[in-house]
């Protein structure tokens, strides 16, 4: 994982950014890659975000899948309206700041209009 670690973490500093956007995103839905850590060891998280305001009920949710040769991937359902460049940065940050992160479904209640950039 280091390996797949150094090259994302060369790619980001090449492109002054603090993440990948792997497939153009949609209105309610991206994927993206970045860097953090998952039980105190670096990992290259490929995030796949949905946008959950058109759905009302649904809970707001993190998904963490087993580790892969590339990466450990992570669901991520937010109660925004769409999936913007501030809400993929604010996902970042967000997963970057959560210590307890452990694999499997994990449900979380937020504001319901996410803050402004």
């Amino acid at each position: 994982m280091q390996a797949v670690v150094a090259d994302l973490q060369a790619r980001l500093a090449e492109q002054g950014r603090e993440f990948l956007v792997d497939a153009r995103p949609g209105p309610d839905r991206a994927r993206i890659r970045f860097i953090g850590r998952f039980e105190g060891e670096p990992v290259v998280w490929k995030a796949q975000l949905r946008a959950l305001a058109a759905e009302a009920g649904l809970p707001q949710y993190l998904e963490i899948g087993p580790a892969e040769a590339d990466g450990r991937p992570i669901e991520i359902g937010l109660a925004v309206p769409a999936i913007d460049e501030c809400v993929m940065l604010k996902t970042v940050i967000m997963v970057r700041n959560y210590r307890r992160l452990r694999v499997g479904r994990h449900e979380f209640a937020g504001p319901r209009k996410p803050p402004p950039c």
